[in-house]
């Protein structure tokens, strides 16, 4: 993009951002024709001289979603605060190629869902060397700050929630495979409002859709539950307090 003089507006296209990908949809900022601001100075004669003029730090913003199967929109915050508390290296075309940046992410005005988050996010060039040219004014570095993606919130339960975890939770475990009784009924409606089990499939059979939907929800865990489609005490314990 070092060819162009002119604003990357539009622009759509994946990039990564310290190692992570995102998808990058209308980019825009500013792409100076290689990377200097050209000055030009009048003569008496109406001619133009033109001088080289001073770096310019990239600098760009863009919209990106994020998905989550999970159905939690926090699910991606500790990757989001990661990058953003240092400059990280940016690879993308059309901002210039790679180099390293200041990164913040903050949540877009447009409406999400629970399972996927907008974003808007902002990208600022960090200088990795002072310039070898005489009197060239030295590139700021932006302040890094630890900004939160998301701000904590107290979790609400709706009634109807709390009146199925409550009920969830007098069922005897293990369930075994092919029961079919009102408690798989009950763990089938709480994996479908966790986004892990589509609602056709609420029969009140613990069969193998249900089987795989419980060790998605375990391997969402993290390593906390072992995957085995087991729908037991400890799997129980954490489903509830979803």
């Amino acid at each position: 993009m070092g060819m162009y003089d002119d604003i990357v507006t539009g622009v759509s296209e994946n990039i990564k951002i310290g190692g992570y990908p995102f998808y990058a949809e209308n980019i825009n900022g500013s792409e100076p024709f290689n990377r200097r601001d050209y000055e030009f100075k009048p003569l008496l004669n109406g001619t133009l001289v033109t001088r080289r003029g001073k770096y310019i730090q990239r600098k760009f913003s863009f919209s990106t979603t994020l998905y989550s199967a999970t159905g939690r929109p926090d699910a991606h915050d500790k990757i989001l605060r990661e990058l953003q508390s240092k400059p990280v290296e940016v690879i993308s075309p059309a901002m210039g190629g790679i180099f390293k940046a200041v990164v913040t992410f903050s949540k877009s005005i447009q409406e999400g869902s629970k399972y996927h988050t907008d974003y808007d996010v902002d990208i600022t060039e960090v200088p990795e060397k002072k310039s070898n040219i005489p009197g060239e004014t030295p590139l700021v570095v932006p302040n890094i700050k630890k900004i939160n993606a998301t701000k904590k919130t107290t979790k609400t339960v709706s009634k109807e929630e709390a009146k199925l975890n409550k009920s969830l939770n007098k069922c005897k475990v293990p369930f075994r495979k092919g029961q079919k009784n009102n408690c798989v009924k009950l763990l089938q409606q709480k994996l479908i409002n966790l986004g892990f089990l589509d609602k056709k499939h609420k029969t009140g059979v613990y069969d193998t859709r249900t089987v795989n939907a419980v060790k998605s929800f375990q391997r969402s865990t993290k390593g906390k539950l072992i995957v085995d489609g087991v729908f037991g005490k400890s799997t129980k314990k954490y489903l509830v307090k979803e």
